[in-house]
Formats: structure tokens, C-alpha cells, sequence
């Protein structure tokens, strides 16, 4: 019998994990906008050479948007004391400090750039290849990994499960407040998915000694990506030091 080859990634999707980890950091502490902007379009780069679809990259950017922006309002409307000084100007029929203007815009781009990136990676890495990269070759041990195989696939399941019941309830004629016990009938799907999980997994035979088809092994394409990742990531630090 002839097995196909699992999807070829451009960049292995746990160096892709060790990538994005260490990118979100890198965005979180860092407050140079244009070295944030660098890593970020890195980032986005090789989650669209893994697979991320221009529409679903506009989705998340537009959702990403939404957040900033709220949380620019809340900037400008509740300014920290040391903010309330200097110069201010006045935007319609608001009046706003310039140095919480400033504030505000500079958390809103990196908040933006910081939602895109984190959201985007969910979509770009397969985290069912992570799991089976590591019971392979890191030693994690079949019957944890296993288990968390079935918790991410479950995650989908019960989307269309929820979404089922709910177009259940609205054929019915239910109203909103009707439609919050639709949760019940989810938590008994959860339960039997569960049941179901664990039982399969017990008749298969699951063991230490499992056998597996592919290997997922690392490419050599992937450690020069995470080299060059690296060596970016050590530079465009030692950047944002200096320019504090």
C-alpha cells in the first residue's frame, strides 16, 4: 500500500513555533516602531509562504484594527498623570494632550502589529505536527501527546457543533435568552467526544512502542531559516537597545 507524503511546509511548523515565540516577545518589550515593523513583516512573510491566504491575512489585519483602535480611545480618554502635560490639541470637538496622542499611537501600532502577528500564526502553523514532532524525536511521551491531538481536533468539532445547535435553535423560532441553553447540549457533546477520544485510543492498542508511518523530521532549509532568524533577531535587538 502506498502512503502519501504529508503537505511539505516552506518552514517546519516547529521552528515556525520557536520563530513566532520568540517574534511576540521581541514585539512585546520592544518600543522601536520601525525594528517592531521588521520582525513583524518577517514573521508575516513565512506565514504566507506556509500557506496563510491573503483573505484570511485582510480578515485578521481588520480584526487586529478594531482592537488598536479601541484601545487607542482608551488612551486618549483615560491618559496616565504624567501625560497630562505640555501642548494640547484639540481633534472635532475633543481636546487631547499631545504627549498622550503620541502615547496612544505608538501602543496602537504595536498592539496592531502584535494582534496581527499572534493571530496570523495560528493559521500559518500545524500544531498537530508540532505534537508529532515531538513524541518523535523530543521524547514527549505517547500518551500525553495523543491526548492533545484530540483537544485541537476537538477545537473544529465543536465549532460545527455549536454552530448546528444554534441554527437548530433559530429554525425554531427561540429567542436570545432561549438560545443561551444551547451551551447545555455542548457540554454533552463535549463529554462524548471525550468518551469517544479516550475509548479510541484504548482500542487501537495506543503504547509507548507506536509506530510511525513519518518522521517529520527537520530539513536543512529549516535550520538555515532558523539561523537567519537568529542572527536578525540578536542584531534588530542589540538595535532597539541602542536607540532607547
Amino acid at each position: 500500500m502506498k502512503f502519501l507524503e504529508p503537505k511539505q511546509e516552506f518552514i517546519h511548523s516547529w521552528y515556525l513555533l520557536i520563530m513566532s515565540f520568540f517574534g511576540l516577545i521581541f514585539l512585546l518589550a520592544s518600543t522601536v516602531l520601525p525594528l517592531n515593523l521588521l520582525m513583524a513583516l518577517f514573521l508575516l512573510y513565512l506565514y504566507k509562504k506556509n500557506g496563510l491566504q491573503n483573505s484570511t491575512l485582510l480578515k485578521l489585519g481588520l480584526f487586529a484594527f478594531s482592537f488598536a483602535v479601541l484601545f487607542l480611545f482608551l488612551n486618549l480618554l483615560y491618559p496616565s498623570k504624567n501625560l497630562q502635560v505640555g501642548e494640547q490639541l484639540t481633534i472635532v470637538t475633543k481636546t487631547f494632550y499631545k504627549a498622550a496622542l503620541l502615547n496612544g499611537l505608538n501602543n496602537f501600532i504595536r498592539l496592531f502589529l502584535l494582534s496581527l502577528v499572534s493571530m496570523s500564526s495560528t493559521y500559518a502553523i500545524s500544531y498537530t505536527k508540532v505534537i508529532l514532532h515531538l513524541i518523535i524525536h523530543k521524547g514527549l511521551k505517547v500518551f500525553m501527546g495523543y491526548p492533545l491531538l484530540i483537544a485541537l481536533n476537538s477545537i473544529l468539532l465543536f465549532k460545527e457543533e455549536f454552530n448546528r445547535i444554534r441554527l437548530s435553535a433559530r429554525f425554531r423560532g427561540l429567542g436570545w435568552w432561549d438560545r443561551v441553553f444551547i451551551l447545555f447540549p455542548l457540554l454533552v457533546f463535549a463529554i462524548r467526544h471525550s468518551q469517544r477520544g479516550s475509548l479510541s485510543l484504548v482500542t487501537r492498542g495506543l503504547n509507548p512502542n507506536k509506530s510511525f508511518y513519518f518522521g517529520y523530521d527537520l530539513s536543512a532549509s529549516d535550520r538555515n531559516w532558523l539561523r537567519l532568524f537568529w542572527s536578525g533577531l540578536i542584531v534588530i535587538t542589540i538595535f532597539a537597545y541602542c536607540m532607547k
